[in-house]
């Protein structure tokens, strides 16, 4: 996938855009999909895209007393915000929310480094008490990017100790803390730091040294990303916008890298799991706090993220969105819930997602390679594996499958340039014209995957049929895999075409296909040929083979070869038994395919008996969900 052009500072986000798109047209490197409209993922004026964020904000919120402030950190231009006043006006406790920047100090001064590791005593005890951690206690030692995504007290007040009150506060001034941002708002806080004011439980953002205003959260945060450009913000629309650098802060690779990982591990399974910022398509890096006010007991939350187009595309230059929530009466955890739903907002308007919704596929017989929508190359997948189907409800259950191995295996062949290639090593592809059934189930499918109970993409196969019970990943390839990959019975397959088969190959057939490959190569004959252990599924775990030698493989590895050399209608799974018959190898079987995930046969059945694409996935891959990935 194509990197974002970094636009000059006079470009807005629409003119970048058009670049890219002008970019892949003629640098040479992949040939045009098939001419196909898209009126839906480019609006029309980024205007309208503020106004949806805009919207999005607002009803996230809600009735809730707290501002959001929407940040693009490339320019510095605020296209949604949410409360002004509470926004730009007012200083609060950051709570949590500080310690990126404390982690940024105590690495600068080689308080810590980035092994540095402290084993959490469940809570702080000094002269002052700092509130006691929430994370699990059996985690052992944490280093500064595991203390960051669990969020430790424990780990940060003791870096505390060791903190220069100075250092800190240099860093934070560095940042933009303790003075006003210049937004166009005559009312705005410089907001607090206080020196001479600190105290160990400063490092965990608590008590009088810092208070901060969610724009220069906003700000801060963007700084980490995008270089260290601390921008003037504007609330002002895109047309003309100009960008106006305030200054620069030094934050080399090592430090940026920490905080990605740190940031990234509190949205995986830190503090901010429970809002699933993890199942967007976006790359998602964001820190937590909650904190007690300065007059007042009830907590407040913050949540500060940042959007990047996808994992592999974190560099200074793809930082796009910044998304700073305040909460005057919550948690962190419930800010980054409210957060998540702009976040998913923006991707729906595709301010952030237009690039990583396309796909590059490389057509084997034709050597080139395609760039195409991400439901382009759904409908191409469905088209080539279902040529025949004609149950609605079971070319969606496969259009979600295809979707799900889609954004689960992006960039599954980057080393060589492209997302997938158009083979069963990923999946068989062909740009070909769908029929009006078949593009009518991609398209109310549009955007639904399977998730898993942490709601994240799941691994989905599907093959042509099961035979009677789907495949364990574990026994097939020697892979450990989730429960909902080691397989289910399946009674609905048993009218499919290929739930019984009877192979005959000629002994010195077999012979000859073996010898192909020196995992089965036992010379010129075969005298013996078993099955030696069958898994909990039915399948061909392990096979004897005895001739002039000795070989023992798997079944899967046994049908691939086997297939290579003499077709891959014959021995079409590895769910069959062997006997020998004079010079014959008589293999009996059930099924067509690996047998993993969705049986395409059996989910046939099930659609004509009325069930419906949902209840199909929920068969087959069972305590799975079906849901959005936008």
């Amino acid at each position: 996938m194509l990197k974002f052009l970094r636009p000059p500072l006079r470009l807005t986000f629409a003119t970048s855009i058009a670049l890219c798109l002008i970019f892949v047209l003629f640098r040479g490197d992949f040939v045009d999909a098939p001419a196909k409209p898209d009126n839906t993922t480019v609006p029309t004026a980024e205007n309208d895209m503020d106004q949806r964020l805009q919207s999005a904000a607002e009803s996230a919120l809600g009735e809730r007393d707290g501002a959001i402030v929407v940040l693009d950190p490339q320019t510095g231009r605020v296209p949604a915000v949410v409360n002004t006043q509470l926004a730009f006006d007012h200083a609060f406790t950051p709570g949590s929310t500080i310690k990126p920047f404390v982690t940024l100090a105590a690495l600068r001064t080689q308080v810590i480094n980035r092994d540095t590791r402290i084993r959490c005593r469940g809570k702080y005890k000094r002269t002052r008490l700092v509130d006691a951690c929430a994370h699990a206690r059996n985690l052992g030692p944490f280093d500064p990017a595991e203390a960051l995504a669990y969020s430790c007290n424990y780990y940060f007040a003791t870096v505390g100790e060791r903190l220069n009150e100075d250092d800190l506060a240099q860093t934070l001034s560095e940042f933009g803390f303790g003075r006003t941002t210049g937004i166009n708002d005559d009312q705005e806080s410089a907001g607090l730091l206080a020196r001479g004011r600190w105290g160990f439980e400063s490092a965990v953002g608590e008590g009088v040294f810092l208070q901060v205003t969610p724009i220069q959260m906003a700000l801060a945060y963007a700084a980490f990303f995008n270089g260290g450009k601390l921008f003037r913000p504007f609330v002002a629309g895109a047309p003309d916008f100009k960008s106006q650098l305030r200054s620069e802060v030094h934050v080399d690779d090592g430090e940026r890298s920490l905080l990605l990982e740190g940031m990234r591990g509190a949205v995986e399974f830190g503090t901010a799991k429970n809002a699933h910022l993890g199942s967007l398509s976006a790359y998602i890096v964001g820190k937590t706090g909650t904190a007690t006010p300065l007059q007042g007991f009830r907590p407040q939350g913050w949540f500060a993220g940042i959007a990047f187009p996808s994992d592999t595309k974190t560099e200074r230059e793809n930082a796009q969105l910044a998304i700073v929530v305040y909460l005057r009466k919550g948690h962190g955890a419930e800010a980054a819930e409210v957060a998540r739903s702009v976040f998913a907002a923006l991707e729906d308007t595709r301010y952030t997602k237009k690039d990583s919704l396309q796909v590059s596929v490389h057509q084997v017989t034709e050597n080139s390679t395609y760039r195409m929508p991400l439901e382009d190359y759904v409908t191409g997948v469905v088209s080539t594996e279902a040529s025949i189907e004609d149950e609605p409800e079971a070319l969606k259950a496969l259009a979600v499958a295809v979707r799900t191995y889609a954004l689960k295996n992006l960039g599954r062949h980057k080393n060589t340039g492209y997302d997938f290639c158009s083979t069963t090593h990923c999946q068989r592809f062909t740009a070909t014209q769908a029929r009006p059934a078949l593009a009518t189930a991609v398209r109310q499918t549009s955007g639904l995957v399977l998730l898993d109970d942490q709601h994240q993409i799941i691994d989905a196969y599907f093959s042509a049929s099961c035979g009677g019970m789907t495949a364990n990943i574990k026994t097939l390839w020697g892979v450990d895999g989730p429960a909902y990959l080691r397989g289910v019975r399946d009674d609905y397959c048993n009218s499919g075409a290929h739930y019984r088969w009877t192979d005959v190959i000629e002994s010195n057939q077999l012979a000859n296909a073996l010898r192909s490959d020196p995992r089965t190569d036992v010379g010129q004959t075969i005298r013996d040929l078993s099955v030696t252990r069958y898994d909990d599924t039915g399948r061909a775990e392990l096979l004897s083979i005895v001739g002039d030698g000795a070989r023992t493989i798997s079944g899967w590895e046994f049908k691939l070869i086997v297939g290579r050399a003499l077709g891959w209608n014959v021995l079409k799974s590895s769910r069959f038994s062997v006997s020998r018959f004079g010079s014959q190898f008589v293999f009996r079987g059930g099924g067509f395919g690996h047998g993993l995930g969705l049986c395409q046969e059996g989910s046939h059945a099930m659609a004509e008996r009325g069930l419906s694409f949902q209840n199909i996935l929920a068969h087959y891959f069972p305590g799975t969900t079906v849901g959005d990935y936008r």
